[in-house]
C-alpha cells in the first residue's frame, strides 16, 4: 500500500442518522484533481434530545477512522456542523450524554496533528446519506 500521509486531502462529508442509531457518512475525498467517494456505516447511542449533537461527533470520528484506514493523515476536513467546531474550539459545557462522544473526538484529533478542521457544507453528500439511509430501513 503506497502511503498516501505527505500529500493533503482535502474531504467534505454528509451523514444522517435514524432513530434507532443507525447512521451513515458519505465523504468526497479530493487529491488534486482526483476525487472518491467513501461510504461508512456507523452507530449512535444518545438519547432523542442528543441524538443530532452525538451523530454530528459519531460522523466526525468515523471520517477520522475512515481517512486513517486510507494512510490519510494529512487532511483538511470541511465540517458541516458550526456548532461540533464551536464546541471543539471553545470546550463549551455539553450535556451529560455527550461526554463520551465528545472525549473520543478529541483523543482522534490530538493523534492526528496534521488534520485542519474548517467549516463547510456539502449538502449533496447529506442527501446521499439520507437516501442512503432510507434504502437501509426499507
Amino acid at each position: 500500500m503506497r502511503n498516501t500521509s505527505l500529500h493533503r486531502v482535502l474531504v467534505d462529508y454528509g451523514y444522517a442518522a435514524a432513530a434507532t442509531g443507525n447512521a451513515v457518512l458519505i465523504a468526497r475525498i479530493r487529491r488534486g484533481r482526483s476525487s472518491q467517494l467513501v461510504r461508512v456505516p456507523f452507530s449512535i447511542a444518545a438519547p432523542e434530545e442528543c441524538a443530532e449533537r452525538a451523530a454530528a461527533y459519531g460522523a466526525l470520528l468515523a471520517l477520522l477512522d475512515a481517512l486513517r484506514g486510507f494512510g490519510h493523515s494529512n487532511a483538511r476536513v470541511l465540517v458541516p456542523d458550526p456548532e461540533l467546531l464551536d464546541d471543539l474550539r471553545e470546550h463549551r459545557p455539553l450535556p451529560y450524554r455527550l461526554h463520551r462522544p465528545y472525549i473520543h473526538l478529541l483523543c482522534s484529533l490530538r493523534a492526528t496533528p496534521t488534520l485542519a478542521l474548517d467549516a463547510g457544507r456539502a449538502d449533496d453528500l447529506r442527501d446521499l446519506a439520507l437516501a442512503e439511509l432510507s434504502r437501509i430501513a426499507a
